[in-house]
């Protein structure tokens, strides 16, 4: 995953910018990097809770981070 431009995340293993890696298939994983503020750290960037949100919804929705 990457951060965006306004706050966003964005996932896929070739997209440009700062990356980091998140376990895929495991909610409680995203839960825990939100909690811990790491996703913020990871990226360098303030991560807005919308963009989790939609984290959280994609890996419901496809089970798997990478494209």
């Amino acid at each position: 995953m990457v951060s965006v431009p306004g706050g966003g995340l964005a996932t896929g293993r070739g997209l440009p910018g700062r990356g980091a890696w998140l376990c895929a298939g495991s909610p409680a994983c995203i839960e825990a990097a939100e909690r811990r503020k790491a996703f913020d750290r990871a990226l360098r960037t303030s991560v807005r809770g919308p963009a989790v949100d939609d984290l959280r919804t994609m890996l419901a929705g496809r089970g798997r981070l990478d494209s």
